[in-house]
């Protein structure tokens, strides 16, 4: 080690001088101190790799693994930089300071990166909530703070031994950002990382935002509510509570059986097995979603959603001739306004030209109401094609509490279950209209989803309906 890496210069030499009259110590408090510095001084060029990586790859919208990859990549790259930097300041040659580096940082790195990476992996949501979350980055400065931790003990054995940061004491050159400063950015990272995590936890499992949501919404018989399926002890679980802003992602559920088993013995009703629709808190960014069954009863469809807020899902099946919708709640991180519902109007505008018109009187809880769509384009009225095995499709929830209410059709199609099929009715020529009835349970305001097929393209038209008492 003397022979290659003896300073070149004299600068080099007064430092390699400091050195015979400090030897690395080897045991005790001494030799922790001496970890606790090394482990300091790896951990910056470790976490600024670590962090570019990590925005990067969640910036670029890359896969999970993806994104650790090339968090690992450029923290092991800043991490030999950042020892090499000052002995090449010294006069050290290229050839003299690889080896250096790679002796004295590689295990520690390696450690950090498997720690954190494994962190970040771990605690739900977390790789997907996105560069504007508090979460994502309170999640990895917990992450680094704990790795530094770990690396330690590991620091620790090899200096004890004459390797790892003892290979670079041997030069007599010594770098990097202060040891204080290090020591304060860590603790600071690590209380500001489980605040958010902890923060982030009481939040899950007071509102149903975290840890898997097994538990579906409960059921209000008498208002006609949202899930049919808590009677039967059927639950949704969602894989993540955590769905990333503005990228595509895959969102992956579990319909649970009393036993806590996964359900597979589903039906078709409407040309598929399970009906997915996803909307925000404030009745916007509906979705109307058709999930895939795996053969372990795991459900999982790509979904994109544009706009951060809290989420709900509703799964809608049918098992043993009986149609269920359960739901769960999830979050898309980010800054977000509840936007105020739409007034109630007749007309709706369903986009590429299309509107639709709302008919009938005024609507009353409690009594039966008939809603009639008539669907034109650029004026002209038009006959929907099938969708799904009928005319459309409308989902109906109240404001507020998004009850998910139980809407039939008239005139075709069936009646099972609350994502409803509409028909033409008996006295008006055949897809002049879409109908439906439904029993508003209470006054207020109600949200209405149609969806219409024409020309090979599904459309969907929102109106806002008055309930009087």
């Amino acid at each position: 080690m003397e022979s290659t890496t003896a300073p070149p210069n004299e600068h080099a030499g007064h430092h390699h001088d400091h050195h015979h009259h400090h030897e690395m110590p080897t045991e005790g408090r001494a030799l922790t101190a001496v970890a606790i510095s090394a482990t300091l001084h790896c951990l910056t060029g470790c976490a600024i790799g670590e962090v570019a990586g990590m925005a990067i790859g969640t910036a670029l919208g890359f896969s999970e693994w993806g994104t650790v990859a090339l968090a690992v990549s450029l923290a092991f790259l800043l991490g030999y930089g950042l020892t090499s930097l000052p002995l090449l300041r010294a006069g050290l040659t290229v050839g003299a300071v690889i080896p250096i580096a790679f002796a004295s940082d590689t295990l520690s790195i390696a450690t950090m990166e498997v720690v954190d990476n494994a962190i970040m992996l771990a605690v739900p949501g977390a790789m997907e909530a996105g560069l504007g979350s508090v979460f994502f980055w309170g999640a990895l400065a917990f992450a680094l703070a704990i790795a530094g931790a770990v690396a330690v003990p590991v620091n620790r054995w090899l200096i004890a031994r004459g390797k790892g940061h003892a290979v670079v004491h041997e030069t007599g050159i010594h770098g990097g950002p202060p040891v204080r400063l290090v020591a304060i950015a860590a603790a600071a990272a690590f209380a500001f990382g489980g605040t958010v995590l902890v923060a982030e936890a009481v939040d899950g499992d007071g509102g149903g935002h975290g840890g898997g949501h097994e538990a579906a919404q409960a059921i209000d018989e008498e208002e006609h509510a949202m899930n049919d399926g808590s009677d039967t002890g059927m639950t949704l679980r969602l894989d993540a509570g955590v769905l990333p802003p503005g990228r595509r992602a895959e969102l992956g559920f579990t319909v649970l059986g009393e036993t806590g088993d996964p359900l597979r013995d589903f039906e078709v009703e409407h040309a598929k097995r399970m009906h997915l629709i996803v909307v925000r808190e404030d009745l916007t960014g509906f979705q109307h979603l058709h999930p895939e069954m795996d053969a372990s009863g795991r459900w999982s469809t790509p979904i994109e959603i544009a706009e951060a807020g809290e989420y709900r899902a509703f799964a809608e099946f049918r098992r043993a001739g009986e149609s269920s919708t359960l739901a769960a709640d999830f979050r898309v991180p980010g800054e977000w306004q509840r936007q105020p519902l739409p007034p109630a109007a007749q007309r709706a505008n369903a986009g590429g030209g299309y509107t639709v018109a709302l008919a009938g009187g005024a609507s009353t809880a409690g009594e039966p109401s008939r809603l009639s769509f008539a669907v034109e384009r650029d004026g002209t009225p038009v006959e929907v094609e099938p969708y799904l095995g009928a005319d459309g499709h409308l989902v109906a929830l109240r404001e507020g509490d998004l009850a998910y209410l139980h809407t039939h059709p008239t005139g075709g199609g069936d009646e099972h279950g609350g994502h409803s099929h509409g028909g033409a009715a008996a006295d008006e020529p055949a897809g002049a209209t879409i109908d439906f009835v439904t029993e508003y349970p209470s006054a207020g305001r109600y949200r209405l989803f149609l969806q219409f097929r024409h020309d090979g393209e599904v459309h969907t038209a929102a109106f806002t309906q008055e309930v009087g008492e």
